[in-house]
């Protein structure tokens, strides 16, 4: 017998102010660089991005996101043993920010909960390490993984990257075991660090032990040094190989695979190496922006509003971090 862990439900929040790429090449003007900012936008594939008003938290926003999760599961928040909460811009360092969901969904039920922090991959490093609880501790039937990004208020005007390609929003998965006679589900992960960028992305820039001094806002929010990332085809194609290889299956067995958000092109030219067609990846940075560890996930959930996946299937899901780290999923349907 196997113990497999499914999705049993998925969930996305979207906040309802969208900006499109016309107020961010018109913003770019006073820099003198609105050619480049487009430029850098066609690349990425942006065209609208969905950003949190005011009164928005990644912590409410996990929430509406959660609720959704749990609603499409059938299930409600009693049904859930266990809270991972996932983001690299938590409302509160403490209390966990996982406990404060459970509060506000009333998950009576739950008994562990806590988040986790790795950046762009943080959700498939939480859903990775739910199903390691899953599979091996008889305790855990369901575990709900919330996933958010607010961004926005943190982004420096002047950086083309972070203030005119991210975005905020949320999403939430619910995992659940079943003991079955044909292993499927959450197959495998596999990881990648490469810490040779480590210095290339700071958030706050100032370090977390200067923000109480009397320093300017500017250095309390996101400094992202430019650096060519055109490895990231190569090393998600390799890692991606690596994990199918480790599972008997080959590149052509996969039926649609779940990348980061962030880059439409390096998407792409992935599937060229896989040799694998276009179609068998969903793009969502277009409509929503890049949406950080939540991205793969709003991907998944977009396609499964418009067409579920067949028994057998198989799902690679795949994302990079800053610094860097590259986490790949293998899931079969």
């Amino acid at each position: 017998m196997f113990k497999n862990v499914y999705i049993r439900g998925i969930g996305s929040y979207h906040p309802k102010r969208l900006v499109k790429n016309e107020y961010y090449i018109n913003h770019f003007k006073r820099y003198g660089s609105e050619k480049h900012v487009a430029g850098l936008m066609k690349k990425l594939g942006r065209s609208s991005r969905t950003l949190a008003s005011k009164n928005e938290t990644s912590i409410s926003m996990g929430v509406e996101a959660a609720k959704n999760a749990l609603s499409n599961a059938g299930l409600t928040s009693s049904d859930i043993d266990a809270i991972i909460a996932v983001s690299d811009t938590p409302e509160y360092l403490t209390p966990c920010c996982a406990l404060i969901l459970k509060n506000k969904l009333q998950a009576e039920n739950v008994t562990n909960v806590f988040d986790v922090n790795n950046d762009c991959v943080g959700m498939l490093t939480g859903i990775d390490i739910a199903s390691k609880y899953l599979k091996t501790d008889k305790k855990y039937k369901r575990i709900l993984v919330v996933g958010s990004m607010l961004i926005s208020p943190f982004a420096r005007e002047d950086d083309m990257v972070v203030y005119s390609c991210l975005a905020d929003g949320a999403a939430a998965v619910v995992l659940e075991v079943k003991e079955e006679n044909q292993e499927r589900g959450l197959l495998g992960s596999r990881v990648f660090t490469d810490d040779t960028y480590n210095e290339t992305i700071r958030f706050p820039a100032c370090g977390l032990s200067n923000v109480p001094s009397a320093i300017k806002a500017h250095d309390k929010k996101m400094a992202w040094n430019p650096f060519d990332f055109g490895f990231l085809s190569d090393k998600w194609t390799e890692l991606i190989t690596e994990l199918l290889k480790e599972n008997k299956y080959k590149p052509k067995d996969v039926s649609h695979y779940f990348m980061s958000q962030f880059s439409k092109s390096d998407i792409e030219l992935t599937l060229n190496k896989l040799e694998a067609s276009l179609n068998k990846a969903t793009f969502v940075g277009d409509k929503y922006g890049y949406t950080g560890c939540t991205s793969p996930i709003m991907a998944l959930d977009d396609r499964v509003r418009k067409e579920k996946f067949n028994k057998d299937d198989i799902l690679v899901f795949c994302s990079v971090a800053g610094g860097y780290i590259m986490t790949a999923l293998l899931y079969k349907c």
